[in-house]
């Protein structure tokens, strides 16, 4: 039996992340949404996903501060 990857979308930009969830439909559990660095952290964090969009390029550090933070945790 397969399991649906869980999945948290991070992009500062609202219509690409809209887009993305479009696109991956119901092959993903998507558990969250984050637009800014501190939102993805605590996403990442609480929901534990297997597997996290993350754009690298996001005010305040971007992804690399996303990955350093969570990996402090």
């Amino acid at each position: 039996m397969t399991t649906t990857p869980s999945v948290v979308i991070v992009d500062d930009h609202a219509i690409f992340r809209a887009g993305v969830r479009a696109e991956l439909g119901d092959r993903v559990e998507v558990l969250g949404e984050a637009e800014s660095v501190e939102e993805a952290v605590r996403a990442i964090t609480e929901r534990e996903p297997e597997v996290v969009l993350l754009d690298v390029h996001m005010p305040g550090g971007g992804g690399v501060e996303v990955i350093e933070q969570v990996a402090k945790q």
